[in-house]
C-alpha cells in the first residue's frame, strides 16, 4: 500500500513537469513567431525605402534604342579646365523701357459700349482704344453749361449795376454785391470746365456744347503713348473704374536689358558705350545697342553692378522676357582659369540649366549645373560638374525631350 502511493507520487510529479514544459514552449514558440513576423514586417519595411531611393535615383534618366543613338547623332564631350581671355559678356532679360509702358484706364466710370483695339494692334499716341458710356460725364456736361450760363448772366448784371453806378443812379453796394455774384459764379464755371478737361474733354468740344442741344454720355478711352497692345482684360458691356486697368500699351521700338558687370571689369564700362546682343530666337543675328545707364551700388554677394543696356528694336523682333546674351565692345575680361562645358551641351529647363552626363552605354543622367558666363562657344560652370567628368555635346536637345516624354508618362502612371 505505501509503494503504490510513492510511486503514484512520482508519476504525478513527472506528468506535471511535462505540462509545464509544453506549456513553456508553446508560449516561446508563439513569442518567437511574433518576433518573426515583426522583423519580417521590418525587412518588408527596409526593401520599400530602398525601392524609393532606387526610384529617386532614376529621376531624369533618359534610356535610347541603338537607332536612337544614330538618330540623335549623340557625341560626348569632357568637362575641362580652360584659360579664358575675351570680351566681356553678360546675360539678362530683355525688357520694355520704365516709360514705354502705359496702363490705360478710363477717367470716370462707365460702361465699355465699344472696343476699338485688340491685343496685337499697334496705336498712335491720341488713337481711341475703347468707347465708354458715362452718365458722369453728361451730368458733368450739364453743371458746366449751368455754370456757364449763371456766370454770364452775373457778369451782365454786375457789368449794369456798375454803369448804374457811374450815373449816380445805383448804389455802389448793389454793384459790389453784383460783382461778387459775378466772380462767385465764374469760379463755378471754372471749376466745372476744369472738371471736364479732368475727363478728357477738349476745348473746341466745349465750345460746341449748347443747352439745346443733347448732351452725350460717350466719351473714349485713348493712348498717351504709340505702340503695341499687348494686354486688354475688359470686355463689352462690362464696367470699368478709373483704378481700372483697360489695356497696356508698350513702345517696343527700344528695349532695355539690365545685365551683371563684375566690379572687377568695372573700369572698362562707360555710359554710352557699344554693345552687341543675340538671342536665342534669331540664332547668331546681332542686335546693336549701347550702355545708358551704369548703377550706382555694388551687390554685396556677387560683387556686381547693374548695367542697362538699350537695345534698337524697329522691327519688334526682340520680345519683353526673352534671355540675351550681351558683348561689350573694347573690352578684356581679366585673365582665370575656369571649369567648362561646351555651349551646345547646356539646355533650358524652365528657370534651370541642365546637362546629360552618359551613366551607361545608352544610358544618359539630367544634371542641373550652375553657370557664370559665356566665353565663345563654352560656359563656365560653377556648380554641378567636375573636371574630367563627360557630357552630352551633341543631341541633348533630344534627350530633354526625351526626359520630359518619360516623365510626364511617369506621371500619369
Amino acid at each position: 500500500m505505501t509503494i503504490h502511493r510513492k510511486v503514484l507520487g512520482v508519476y504525478l510529479v513527472v506528468l506535471l513537469a511535462s505540462a509545464c514544459g509544453n506549456s513553456g514552449k508553446a508560449k516561446g514558440e508563439e513569442h518567437g513567431d511574433e518576433h518573426g513576423e515583426k522583423e519580417g514586417h521590418g525587412e518588408e519595411e527596409e526593401g520599400h525605402d530602398e525601392h524609393g531611393e532606387e526610384e529617386e535615383e532614376q529621376e531624369g534618366l533618359v534610356e535610347l534604342t541603338p537607332e536612337q543613338m544614330v538618330t540623335a547623332k549623340i557625341e560626348i564631350a569632357t568637362v575641362e579646365i580652360r584659360a579664358v581671355s575675351a570680351e566681356i559678356a553678360a546675360t539678362g532679360e530683355i525688357v520694355p523701357p520704365d516709360n514705354g509702358i502705359a496702363r490705360v484706364g478710363p477717367k470716370m466710370s462707365g460702361r465699355v459700349t465699344r472696343l476699338s483695339k485688340g491685343v496685337g494692334d499697334a496705336v498712335k499716341a491720341g488713337e481711341a482704344l475703347a468707347t465708354l458710356n458715362s452718365p458722369e460725364l453728361g451730368r458733368a456736361k450739364a453743371d458746366y453749361l449751368v455754370a456757364a450760363t449763371t456766370a454770364r448772366v452775373t457778369r451782365e448784371n454786375s457789368d449794369r449795376e456798375k454803369a448804374l453806378f457811374d450815373k449816380g443812379v445805383g448804389t455802389e453796394r448793389d454793384w459790389r454785391n453784383a460783382e461778387g455774384e459775378a466772380a462767385k459764379a465764374r469760379a463755378e464755371k471754372e471749376a466745372a470746365e476744369l472738371r471736364l478737361h479732368t475727363f478728357g474733354v477738349s476745348d473746341a468740344q466745349l465750345k460746341k456744347l449748347s443747352v439745346d442741344d443733347h448732351y452725350g454720355s460717350s466719351i473714349s478711352v485713348t493712348s498717351p503713348i504709340a505702340g503695341v497692345v499687348v494686354e486688354r482684360p475688359i470686355s463689352v458691356g462690362q464696367m470699368a473704374e478709373p483704378q481700372d486697368t483697360m489695356f497696356v500699351v508698350m513702345d517696343l521700338t527700344k528695349v532695355w536689358v539690365q545685365v551683371d558687370v563684375y566690379e572687377r571689369d568695372l573700369q572698362q564700362v562707360s555710359v554710352g558705350q557699344s554693345v552687341e546682343a543675340r538671342v536665342q530666337a534669331w540664332g547668331e543675328r546681332t542686335f546693336p545697342g549701347t550702355i545708358e545707364v551704369i548703377g550706382a551700388v555694388i551687390d554685396r554677394r556677387s560683387r556686381t553692378i547693374k548695367v542697362r543696356v538699350v537695345l534698337a528694336n524697329p522691327e519688334g523682333a526682340l520680345k519683353p522676357g526673352m534671355f540675351a546674351a550681351v558683348k561689350l565692345g573694347g573690352t578684356t575680361a581679366a585673365p582665370r582659369e575656369g571649369l567648362f562645358v561646351p555651349a551646345s551641351a547646356v539646355q533650358r529647363d524652365g528657370d534651370a540649366s541642365v546637362v546629360f552626363v552618359p551613366v551607361g552605354d545608352h544610358e544618359f543622367q539630367m544634371r542641373e549645373v550652375e553657370l557664370r558666363s559665356r566665353a565663345g562657344e563654352w560656359f563656365e560652370v560653377i556648380h554641378g560638374l567636375a573636371s574630367g567628368e563627360k557630357v552630352v555635346s551633341s543631341g541633348a536637345f533630344l534627350l530633354k525631350s526625351e526626359a520630359k516624354r518619360e516623365s510626364f508618362g511617369g506621371h500619369q502612371h
